[in-house]
């Protein structure tokens, strides 16, 4: 009985390092293992909807932009979060989001310093159809 949440990637491409700089490396990481990386953390974002925004507000549902800056080395350079929520939790998940996504950890390799954006949607509906199927089952 989770919520449904709905991830897409946009890849914005490599950020500019400086206005006459030239990045350190010329290739990007592949988009597949972007989203994998990812997926491997979709149940971190499941649960800061869960925990810190339907918790507080049964209702809560919207969408959330998150926009990492990935460095070489693969950490997470910064985070920014955009935010369609509106009403009680919405601050909260979007601060419980952006502090796990801090340490999400991307491959290493020769790449160039890149922003990548995910759409999370988040929705309480599933969890209300879920709970629905569970009682008809019994």
């Amino acid at each position: 009985m989770t919520p449904a949440l709905l991830i897409a990637l946009a890849l914005i491409g490599p950020a500019p390092v400086g206005p006459d700089s030239v990045p350190a490396a010329d290739s990007v990481r592949r988009e597949v293992e972007v989203r994998e990386t990812v997926l491997r953390h979709a149940p971190d974002v499941r649960r800061c909807y869960q925990d810190e925004g339907l918790r507080r507000n049964p209702e809560l549902s919207g969408k959330i932009d998150l926009e990492l800056t990935i460095l070489p080395t693969g950490t997470v350079d910064s985070v920014n979060v955009a935010t369609s929520f509106a009403g009680p939790g919405q601050h909260e998940v979007t601060t419980c989001v952006a502090l796990r996504a801090r340490n999400w950890r991307f491959d290493r390799g020769p790449y160039a310093v890149e922003t990548v954006v995910f759409p999370f949607v988040f929705t309480p509906e599933e969890r209300a159809r879920m709970g629905s199927l569970v009682t008809a089952a019994r």
